[in-house]
């Protein structure tokens, strides 16, 4: 009989999986896996765990800089292994910001041809790959780049609706957030997020909640401690507005740049990366109670 790890972690909650430990710490953001998963390389994106399949995927950069420089996706057996490997589909061009969308299907970021007719013409733009028996599918493409020009660092919710990063006018970085809401016959067109979320600066990366009751993203607005920026929330209420966002405080930035959160809701994990010494990333994790506490924070300061 299998049994599910979260209910593992539950029953015994100082468990070593193999060789990880899967608890995160709870007042103090720290490196996630070092040697294994955070790297001498640049890590490029917050981890998404497979609980069904004991799988942990990421991207990551490889550093030094090869001739050909380009991003790659890295899967984990945390039962089993401490080395990981690369994706079978992500062996030729760059991907990046792999999701598991369910046991056996991963969404995913990549610069390749959309159009097969045109296979020098490599955009950015987000695909799916599915994985049947034990042989990963040709991955699919949602052309949202003919709507946003590209798409990268996509984030689903348990509907399907997936917030990303395109082209928007006007904004530092012409980088903003969308989101596309999935319908019958497929994904809608996509629409930015208000300008709440979408400020005159930098604002990327996004994490949705999996209810869509929070977003957190990465800006280098005014509150930053950082010029390349630090991680804000921002609560959705029961009207579907969006809260002006919050700065996530000083367990989650810090004076370099953090970005690329991600919530493992099974575990109670935050995961982000943060800027090193060496100019590369590492993956950062911490009890996810914290989204509560800066909930329950606004929530007491709205009443006062």
């Amino acid at each position: 009989m299998k049994i599910g790890l979260n209910i593992l972690l539950i029953l015994f909650p100082n468990l070593l999986l193999g060789q990880i430990n899967l608890r995160p710490p709870i007042d103090t953001s720290l490196v996630f896996l070092p040697n294994i998963i955070s790297t001498t390389n640049l890590e490029h994106s917050g981890p998404s765990i497979n609980i069904d399949n004991n799988l942990i995927c990421w991207s990551m950069w490889e550093r030094p800089k090869p001739v050909n420089p380009r991003q790659i996706i890295k899967i984990l057996n945390y039962i089993c292994d401490t080395v990981p490997i690369s994706i079978e589909f992500s062996k030729k061009y760059s991907d990046g910001g792999p999701i598991w969308i369910n046991q056996n299907k991963i969404l995913f970021y990549s610069k390749r041809p959309i159009n097969k007719n045109k296979p020098d013409e490599l955009i950015n733009d987000l695909w799916i790959c599915e994985k049947i028996d034990s042989n990963w599918c040709e991955p699919y493409c949602l052309n949202f780049s003919q709507y946003t020009r590209f798409a990268v660092s996509p984030s689903i919710t348990n509907s399907g609706t997936i917030y990303f990063v395109g082209y928007t006018d006007s904004v530092e970085n012409n980088m903003g957030i969308y989101y596309s809401i999935l319908g019958n016959s497929g994904y809608k067109k996509p629409k930015l997020l208000p300008s709440m979320i979408n400020s005159k600066y930098f604002d990327w990366t996004p994490f949705i909640a999996y209810d869509e009751s929070y977003l957190i993203f990465s800006s280098n607005r005014p509150e930053s401690k950082y010029k390349n920026g630090d991680l804000y929330i921002s609560f959705k209420d029961k009207h579907n507005n969006w809260s002006e966002p919050i700065h996530m405080g000083d367990k989650i930035n810090t004076d370099k740049q953090e970005r690329f959160p991600s919530v493992s809701k099974e575990l109670g994990i935050l995961f982000f990366t943060r800027a090193t010494d060496s100019n590369y990333d590492d993956i950062f994790w911490i009890d996810s109670k914290i989204i509560e506490d800066i909930r329950e924070r606004q929530i007491k300061h709205a009443l006062k």
